[in-house]
C-alpha cells in the first residue's frame, strides 16, 4: 500500500510561529499529501495565517491539545498521520525519514533539536511497552497509522488537557500491540520557551495526571504503571 501522510497542526495562541511551522511541512523534501491546521479556538489570527498557506483548515471550539488533534486526524484522508506543534518545526528530510520506516501497527520516531531559551540534541533510544509504562522517550511528532488511532484515540479528559496526553496515547497504542522503530536523524525542531505547556500548567499538576494515567491503564489494560512523581 502506498504510504500517504497527513501533518496535523494543531494551534492555539501560537499563530506568531505557526507560518514557520507550515514552511518546515511545505520545504520537506518528500512531501506531505495533506497539510491539516487546527484552529482550537484561538483569540489570535491564527485563521489568516492557516488560510494564506492554503493548507486544509478547521475551526472549532477550544477543547485542548487532545482534542484539535483527533479533529485533525479525523478529517485526514491520508494513512499515516504526524502530529506537529505550531510552535515546533520539521528539518527538511523529517517526512522522508518517518515514511521509510512507518508500517502498519508500528510507531515512527526520529530525532529531537531543543532549539530558544535550551539547545539539545536527543537521538532516540526506542521503547517497549514496560518502557513506556515508566517513562516516555516517544516524540510527540511521531508517525501511526490512521487505524491505530480509530482504535485508540488521544484521550480528551479535563486531566489530560493539562499535558502528557501524546505519552498516555503513546501507551494505549502499544497496549494494542504496536511496536516503536527508530531513525536517528534529527527531524523535529523542538521549540523551548517561556510559554511552553509543559513549564506552564503540566509540571505544576504532574502528580493528578500520572495519577489519572496510571488509573487508566490499570483499569483498561490491567497493566501497572511505575511513574514518578514530582515533589
Amino acid at each position: 500500500m502506498q504510504k500517504l501522510i497527513s501533518v496535523i497542526i494543531p494551534c492555539y495562541k501560537q499563530a506568531h510561529f505557526l507560518g514557520e511551522c507550515i514552511e518546515s511541512v511545505l520545504a520537506q523534501s518528500v512531501k506531505a499529501d495533506e497539510i491539516i491546521v487546527v484552529n482550537d479556538g484561538s483569540p489570535d489570527n491564527t485563521s489568516e495565517v492557516a488560510k494564506k498557506y492554503g493548507v486544509i483548515f478547521i475551526e472549532k471550539e477550544n477543547g485542548g491539545l487532545s482534542s484539535a488533534r483527533n479533529a485533525g486526524i479525523k478529517q485526514a484522508t491520508s494513512n499515516y498521520i504526524m502530529p506537529l506543534d505550531a510552535d515546533d518545526m520539521l528539518r527538511p528530510d523529517a517526512i522522508k525519514e518517518h515514511l521509510a520506516i512507518a508500517d502498519e501497527n508500528v510507531i515512527a520516531q526520529c530525532g529531537m533539536l531543543y532549539f530558544g531559551n535550551q539547545v539539545a540534541t536527543y537521538r532516540p533510544m526506542g521503547a517497549t511497552l514496560d518502557s513506556m509504562l515508566k517513562s516516555n522517550s516517544v516524540y510527540c511528532n511521531s508517525v501511526f497509522t490512521k487505524k491505530m488511532w480509530e482504535k485508540t484515540k488521544y484521550d480528551e479528559s479535563t486531566v489530560m488537557r493539562l499535558g502528557l496526553e501524546d505519552w498516555l496515547f503513546w501507551i494505549e497504542l502499544m497496549a494494542n500491540g504496536a511496536q516503536v522503530k527508530t531513525s536517528d536523524y534529527i527531524a523535529l525542531l523542538y521549540r523551548r520557551h517561556g510559554n511552553a505547556m509543559t513549564q506552564a500548567t503540566t509540571h505544576p499538576r504532574w502528580n493528578e495526571i500520572i495519577e489519572y494515567m496510571s488509573k487508566k491503564i490499570k483499569d483498561k489494560y490491567g497493566l501497572k504503571t511505575n511513574f514518578h512523581s514530582l515533589h
